[in-house]
């Protein structure tokens, strides 16, 4: 019977799944460290974009660029490891994004595979945990639902 703050813990969830869909990630410390450049990214995003010293924007983009610099390491490591066979080409979407190319045989630079991770984190983010929440939302409202699923998934 204690009040559970669900929006904030949903969104650590789905951020922290999809570092570990898309990169891999197991390293809670680093998907912490990623996460908080993230969520000070998300909350400049979509500010007037005055790019200066103190406003939303601003400490948004320094955010976006600590990611890349973060995300830049990560595919560095994952390249030796991809060269060294220690992961599969088909574990997660950033190796398969350094190991295919396009018709012509012309490959992802990193910056276009940084940016297809930043996209991915940023559109998938809020989506899911918005779903999810609102799903939880409803089976606490309703609990004769609550227990038909509870039932279904035992």
């Amino acid at each position: 019977k204690e009040e559970v703050v669900v929006y904030p813990t949903m969104k650590l969830y789905t951020f922290e799944l999809a570092c570990r869909l898309f990169m891999s990630l197991e390293d809670p410390m680093h998907i912490e460290k990623l996460g908080f450049q993230f969520n000070i990214f998300l909350k400049g995003i979509i500010e007037i974009p005055l790019n200066f010293p103190g406003s939303r924007f601003y400490s948004a983009m320094r955010a976006a660029a600590a990611i890349r610099k973060q995300l830049a390491a990560i595919i560095k490591q994952r390249r030796v490891a991809l060269e060294q066979k220690t992961v599969l080409p088909s574990q997660d979407l950033l190796s398969h994004l350094l190991v295919s190319s396009d018709e012509s045989g012309r490959f992802l630079t990193e910056a276009e595979i940084i940016n297809n991770i930043l996209t991915l984190l940023f559109a998938g983010h809020d989506t899911s945990s918005s779903a999810i929440t609102l799903i939880m939302k409803n089976l606490a409202e309703l609990p004769e639902v609550y227990e038909k699923v509870f039932r279904g998934w035992l």
